[in-house]
């Protein structure tokens, strides 16, 4: 299993050089590299999520869905104020505390959250992978997304207005609208011609290639500025990849305790350790498209994403050693 694990890293971030190559050479520049994250987020994750609910659940299992689901509503909180907490102690600038907050908090679920759990778990991780996504998405968008916003008005000096409409709008995109008429399918037990499936099977498949050669190209573009550390940096990665990490498998172990009655105990083990592993990844990309579209600190962003993607180089294999023994 641990040479597995190991094995399954080294295909990832082979896919992620693949992308610096790529880059390096001019095959894809940043023009070209803004198209990834739309296919990925329009296209491929959409259509992972029509693959995998269709093939992977029946009515039974998305009943039993309330469980995960459960887990991630009280986690996400838990860990966003936990990150405002630690902004305090560390002492981080207040210009980028809401920042510090996301980066601290919040996992990269989609550009690697589910290469990870396709490699690392196969194809009956992938919906645990999905839970948390939607987890990550909402809660970045109704937590996360004020505290950069108001990180953006400190250093401007202005006052902007955000509307419950924004955020409902944010929320309106592919893949979690994607995964709710999957519930909806699947629960009503409605019939997807073979075509529709077949289709969204290869087109699932793009995922994991194309969201690692996109880091790749990130990571290249960033270049040596990109990888200037500085004090906070440390306190993000401590987030990431300790304290958080530790949060979500705390929660997950009481899950288990309370919930044991109403599910296997494989579902329950296989849950806890998917929800871990990607509570422990790298900050989203999401971050440094944010901070750069209204004006906070998107350097500290940039070289946050970096780091925390070099050094999970470390951590993922090491969280697969360390799932072994607990």
């Amino acid at each position: 299993m641990i040479w597995h694990s190991i094995q399954a890293v080294v295909v990832i971030f082979l896919l992620i050089g693949a992308g610096i190559l790529a880059s390096w050479q001019k095959w894809i520049t940043p023009k070209i590299a803004d198209a990834f994250p739309k296919i990925l987020i329009n296209l491929a994750v959409p259509c992972m999520a029509v693959y995998q609910f269709y093939t992977n659940f029946d009515r039974e299992h998305l009943l039993a869905a309330w469980m995960p689901l459960l887990v991630v509503a009280v986690a996400y909180p838990v860990m966003y104020f936990a990150g405002r907490l630690f902004a305090v102690i560390f002492r981080v600038p207040k210009t980028r505390r809401g920042l510090f907050t996301v980066l601290f908090s919040f996992s990269n679920s989609v550009f690697i959250g589910l290469p990870v759990a396709q490699s690392l778990f196969g194809n009956p991780g992938i919906p645990y992978a999905m839970f948390f996504y939607l987890g990550n998405t909402t809660f970045f968008w109704s937590l996360g997304y004020f505290g950069i916003r108001h990180d953006a008005d400190l250093i401007s000096g202005c006052r902007s207005h955000i509307s419950v409409g924004e955020i409902l709008k944010k929320l309106a995109v592919p893949p979690i609208i994607t995964i709710l008429v999957m519930f909806g399918v699947v629960l009503l037990s409605i019939p997807l011609p073979d075509f529709i499936v077949t289709t969204a099977g290869y087109m699932s498949n793009l995922t994991t290639p194309l969201s690692l050669i996109f880091m790749g190209s990130v990571i290249y573009e960033a270049g040596l500025q990109g990888l200037r550390f500085e004090k906070n940096i440390a306190y993000v990665m401590t987030g990431r990849f300790l304290l958080i990490p530790a949060v979500m498998f705390v929660l997950n172990e009481l899950a288990i305790t309370l919930l044991a009655p109403f599910g296997s105990a494989a579902d329950l083990l296989l849950m806890r350790n998917v929800f871990t592993m990607q509570a422990g990844l790298p900050v989203m990309t999401l971050t440094v498209i944010i901070s750069r579209l209204y004006g906070a600190d998107v350097e500290f962003a940039t070289k946050s994403f970096i780091w925390t993607m070099l050094v999970s180089i470390i951590t993922i294999p090491a969280n697969m050693l360390l799932f072994q023994y607990i």
